[in-house]
């Protein structure tokens, strides 16, 4: 179980301002949070095999085939600036 100097410490670390209820709620939800993770971790699982995925489905693979692209100067010939071989676009700040 947390304590609520644990909650504080914590709540600092995430830049978060919580008042004393709020830290008591907090140690609480928290603290029975943590509790179903115990539960979980107590539960044997030997013997399981571990899921890639949560269902059956097999994974469908494309063939891997080499593509004809557009030349980079018919793209460039649509830009309305650029630089060289680059599109030109406003500066960011």
């Amino acid at each position: 179980m947390l304590n609520k100097d644990t909650v504080k410490k914590v709540s600092v670390l995430a830049r978060l301002q919580l008042n004393d209820a709020e830290v008591e709620d907090c140690t609480k939800v928290l603290s029975a949070v943590l509790e179903n993770f115990e539960q979980i971790a107590k539960v044997d699982t030997e013997g399981v095999k571990p899921l890639v995925t949560p269902t059956d489905m097999a994974p469908s693979m494309r063939a891997d085939m080499a593509e004809q692209l557009v030349a980079s100067d018919k793209l460039l010939a649509n830009a309305p600036e650029k630089s060289g071989r680059l599109f030109k676009v406003p500066p960011v700040v």
